[in-house]
């Protein structure tokens, strides 16, 4: 995979994203008063905004060339601190979050990074919670409350905590679709192949970080594993039930870069050009691990980091090329 810069994307397309959503929000309102002083029902009130959605959607992406030519897909590894949040958005508009930072974050900074790429309330096709832990769920209920989110996927294992009962009570509120994938199920999101690894059909594991929902995603060339907290154990098993279809370019580190996973034979599975991590800058854990960072550097593979880059922007070109640009070098 070849790697270059890349400048970020202008101010001018996200202006007119911004003014395109508010647009919308205008329609919807002039809409639903127009509903309470006449007769028309509400039930064609929303389906009369699902088609000006598509259309404002469309127009979008066509009146601001948000794809220079070649570009396939957008990968966006915000900074939340000692969490995991990343956005993956294709050419074609399609997205998909996995895990939505820390519950301890300010709910506005996520908030902030979405609508800046993909527009104040906008669309998340996907949104998957790896594992349920405080550091990966943190803040989806406001996100669940805010955007337009089609569908959810979680590992089916219960937690205790106050944050994983208010991202089920939003859930319910926004009747999102919902799912619990599990191994050897595929998926496809507009142009994303999405390829479950994990958890297995059987066998339910111990801890949340176990049991995090595993994922081979491939867009058009690259293919990008995200492997949630799990240990090299659940690594382990996920080789051999998958042998020969692990190879991916790029790599989300496991567990914030902890020495607990990122096996040597994960490693040499997958395979990747480039791997990134997310932690919080001097964090209690001492995330990533210094023994996880020397096996990527003695296999030459590009390493990244929100601790010390904040927040990272990947865009996937065709023929297998890859621009980066980070929050550090503006």
């Amino acid at each position: 995979m070849r790697r270059k810069s890349k400048k970020k994307r202008t101010a001018k397309s996200r202006t007119v994203s911004i003014l395109l959503t508010t647009l919308l929000v205008s329609v919807a309102f002039l809409l639903g008063s127009w509903a309470e002083r006449t007769e028309v029902s509400f039930e064609w009130i929303e389906k009369y905004m699902d088609q000006v959605k598509m259309r404002i959607r469309s127009f979008h992406l066509l009146f601001i060339d948000e794809r220079p030519a070649g570009e396939v897909a957008q990968l966006h590894f915000f900074d939340v601190g000692q969490g995991g949040s990343v956005l993956l958005e294709a050419y074609d508009g399609t997205t998909i979050l996995i895990d939505t930072g820390r519950y301890d974050r300010s709910g506005s900074e996520i908030i902030t990074y979405l609508n800046e790429e993909i527009g104040v309330g906008g669309e998340i096709d996907l949104l998957i919670f790896t594992h349920n832990d405080a550091d990966h769920i943190g803040n989806g209920d406001m996100i669940l409350e805010y955007f337009q989110v089609e569908e959810v996927w979680m590992n089916g294992m219960d937690h205790t905590s106050q944050t994983y009962s208010d991202v089920l009570d939003a859930m319910l509120e926004a009747e999102v679709t919902y799912s619990e994938p599990k191994a050897g199920e595929v998926t496809d999101v507009g142009p994303f192949k999405i390829q479950v690894l994990h958890p297995a059909k059987e066998k339910s594991e111990r801890t949340q970080n176990d049991e995090s929902i595993v994922t081979r995603i491939q867009v058009d060339e690259t293919a990008i594993i995200h492997s949630g907290d799990v240990s090299a154990r659940v690594e382990e098993r996920i080789i051999a039930e998958h042998s020969g279809k692990l190879k991916s370019d790029i790599m989300i580190l496991g567990h914030h870069g902890s020495r607990t996973s990122t096996s040597e034979a994960w490693l040499e599975t997958v395979g990747p050009s480039v791997a990134v991590y997310q932690s919080g800058m001097d964090n209690q854990y001492g995330h990533p691990h210094e023994e996880t960072l020397n096996k990527l550097t003695e296999r030459s593979i590009a390493v990244y980091g929100t601790d010390i880059h904040g927040t990272i922007h990947f865009t996937l070109k065709e023929n297998d090329q890859l621009e980066i640009n980070t929050e550090e070098e503006n």
